[in-house]
């Protein structure tokens, strides 16, 4: 797709004539033209000759396209730069590479335009528009490869953060599904240097920017000269570190006892950051933790319908997430005007949460609990019980967390009469569920 730049784009296109023939009913005109890179802003010089000729309906029209790259003398030898790729400039690829996930996850985080940040270190890092592109990215199962910058954009950026829409299971691996990435770091196994071809083999380690939780991913790159002369990724293979248990069967089935042990760990999370919250600790650092052990963000889609959330009903980012939990004044990034902090309760906090399991339904590798649980404020000793559904997934890491939770205020079919609580004052009295 050259007029896309291979999904690059052109911001620019500059004709430069050398000359201009005219000669009666045609026209010829010789010279360069200067194409801009949407990307990077690079140009690109390529040199033309067109005819024009007039047709029968008055109009000019081109009967005559010769458009070549300029002579190169030792193109005949080698078709590109044959400056041999060194070592540092290996490093030195990777090191840019780690920056700007780093610096895609930071804006997103503080609401910039991450999405011009990622088309532009892509523009920088891979061969998209200068040579064909192999990739394979971790988190890819429905479309295992991406030979197009439109592809790799949805799978760093998310599809629905996509221009154009992007690839439906995409949740955006250079945000981390939008729980972000403080670090990324390179440990390379071996560096082979062939020429104008350089090969990385190693493992790179992700420190999740929520949690702190630090994942390991294996990987090979191949880095390329391209023609303006720098070193971009022609080869992105990406994956999971094989597990010789999960091989054959995949995640074991969850039991009830792993259920009971996540409720308890969600009782007693809550309960965590309430204390903190009165202790005047962080926390919503305690929060953090939490909302990654707890819930299933960054491993897969999270069906999350909160109790008390009227203007935004659903919450399926972990920013969505952590609003609702430790109120809208407490985060920096998401921040949901409704939301005055659940798990700190409004400011009143929780003293226990109990669970009472209507029933616990296992299907292999997922678990559905429904039931009620009650609530007791901290400052008041009153009691609140709200209906719950939860869902249960054993993620990649062989870890049990939340997929699905939708939380209710329990019907009141008499609302209307003065002797029954309203709807609106169950709410109230449910302060910040």
């Amino acid at each position: 797709g050259f007029a896309i730049n291979g999904g690059r784009g052109w911001s620019e296109v500059e004709f430069d004539n050398h000359q201009i023939d005219l000669n009666g009913n045609t026209a010829i005109a010789m010279g360069n033209y200067y194409f801009t890179d949407a990307t990077d802003g690079s140009k690109s010089k390529v040199e033309y000759t067109f005819g024009y000729k007039r047709c029968d309906d008055g109009k000019v029209r081109i009967f005559l396209h010769h458009s070549s790259m300029p002579y190169n003398p030792r193109a005949s030898a080698a078709p590109v730069d044959v400056k041999p790729i060194t070592k540092h400039e290996v490093l030195s690829a990777q090191d840019k590479w780690a920056n700007a996930i780093k610096k895609i996850s930071k804006e997103y985080k503080h609401k910039k335009d991450f999405v011009a940040t990622a088309a532009k270190a892509a523009g920088e890092l891979y061969a998209y528009g200068h040579t064909d592109v192999l990739f394979k990215p971790t988190k890819a199962r429905d479309v295992q490869f991406r030979p197009d910058a439109a592809g790799a954009m949805s799978y760093f950026l998310g599809s629905k953060n996509a221009k154009g829409g992007g690839i439906a299971e995409d949740g955006g691996f250079a945000i981390n599904g939008g729980s972000g990435w403080s670090d990324v770091m390179f440990d390379n196994h071996k560096i082979d240097l062939k020429g104008n071809v350089a090969i990385a083999m190693g493992n790179y380690y992700f420190t999740d920017a929520t949690t702190g939780e630090e994942s390991m991913v294996e990987y090979t790159f191949g880095y390329t000269r391209c023609n303006d002369g720098k070193v971009r990724i022609f080869l992105h293979h990406s994956s999971v570190p094989y597990n010789p248990d999960s091989s054959a069967a995949g995640p074991a089935d969850i039991t009830e006892d792993e259920v009971r042990e996540a409720q308890d760990l969600w009782r007693d999370s809550i309960k965590a950051i309430s204390a903190d919250f009165k202790g005047k600790k962080d926390f919503v650092a305690t929060a953090g933790e939490a909302a990654g052990k707890l819930y299933a963000y960054g491993h897969s889609e999270v069906l999350f319908k909160p109790t008390k959330a009227r203007e935004v009903q659903f919450r399926p980012t972990a920013a969505d997430a952590m609003s609702y939990f430790v109120g809208a004044k407490n985060v920096e990034e998401g921040a949901i005007a409704e939301d005055g902090g659940f798990a700190i309760n409004g400011g009143s906090g929780w003293a226990n949460v109990v669970f009472d399991n209507h029933k616990i339904e296992i299907k292999g590798n997922v678990a559905i609990a429904m039931g009620n649980y009650v609530f007791t404020d901290a400052t008041t000793g009153d009691e609140s019980l709200v209906e719950y559904t939860f869902g249960y997934t054993k993620c990649d890491d062989d870890q049990l967390r939340i997929f699905l939770h939708h939380s209710s205020v329990p019907y009141a079919a008499d609302a209307g009469k003065k002797e029954v609580m309203s709807p609106l004052a169950f709410l109230d009295n449910l302060q910040k569920v």
